[in-house]
């Protein structure tokens, strides 16, 4: 399915979501159309609940190069208008945060401003030896969005993050791993279809543990430990009512493999790829 001038796409495959960036041109910067776009997928997948996974990815060599620049010419001159531009974008920022499934970053490229703090969302990242990233805004004396002075300090600590925003440094593979940040560096050629199967792995686990999992998670450093702990009462009561839950202890007392085994499924990745 296409979006506002073809700027996004997103399809399902296999119960796995696919979004991806399509505006090479311009290394997939965001304009007004695309931010549509996003708005309108985000509103689909919550409507159809129909994936098990998410695979967030750019055209033509690059992820994200961040905001249109071009564009920023065409916004209204009114600070009150500019902030409310901002938040717009908070909106379905939210609901990407916050979907209940895996989201899955596959980043060729730059991953610029932006474009940074989207991949950030993300809950994995993998990468190729040539991606790009960087909260750049400083050298255009802007602030960061898109929600990444909320993310990025909570991912790499607040002295970290202070570093990273005020030089605008631009980080390569091997600094991102060592921060933590990307999950694998894979090679240009097989970066979707490495993407793509892990994402695929999550067909098998349940979804609703999946995603109290991370509603919870995305609530931990601004809750306290009482707060938690109810969350996590109250997402257990409703994991234990699944048909999910109840299969997994049957095939438990009867000897029989679990649905959702990591280790096997990615054995059974690995052996696929070498056929």
């Amino acid at each position: 399915m296409s979006y506002p001038n073809n700027d996004i796409s997103y399809e399902v495959k296999d119960e796995i979501g696919i979004l991806t960036f399509n505006r090479p041109e311009a290394r997939n910067a965001l304009t007004t159309d695309v931010r549509l776009g996003i708005t309108q997928v985000m509103l689909e997948i919550r409507e159809k609940m129909n994936i098990k996974a998410l695979v967030v990815t750019g055209s033509g060599g690059n992820f994200c190069a961040g905001g249109d620049i071009k564009s920023f010419q065409e916004m209204a001159p009114e600070p009150t208008a500019r902030r409310e531009r901002v938040r717009r974008s908070h909106i379905w920022l939210d609901e990407f945060l916050n979907l209940e499934v895996p989201v899955i970053a596959a980043v060729d490229g730059a991953a610029m401003g932006a474009g940074f703090s989207i991949m950030l969302a993300c809950d994995f990242i993998f990468c190729t030896p040539r991606a790009r990233c960087s909260g750049i805004f400083v050298r255009t004396g802007l602030i960061p969005d898109m929600g990444c002075l909320f993310l990025l300090p909570r991912l790499v600590g607040l002295q970290k993050a202070r570093e990273l925003l005020y030089t605008g440094k631009i980080l390569k593979p091997d600094e991102m791993q060592a921060l933590g940040l990307v999950t694998d560096v894979v090679d240009e050629d097989s970066l979707f279809d490495h993407a793509f199967n892990f994402a695929s792995r999550f067909r098998h686990a349940s979804t609703t543990s999946i995603g109290i999992t991370k509603n919870i998670l995305n609530q931990s450093f601004h809750s306290d430990h009482r707060t938690i702990s109810e969350l996590e009462a109250y997402g257990q009561a409703v994991c234990f009512d699944t048909d999910y839950h109840r299969d997994a202890i049957d095939r438990f007392l009867t000897k029989k493999p679990a649905q959702f085994d990591w280790a096997r499924l990615e054995k059974e990745d690995q052996a696929g790829l070498k056929d």
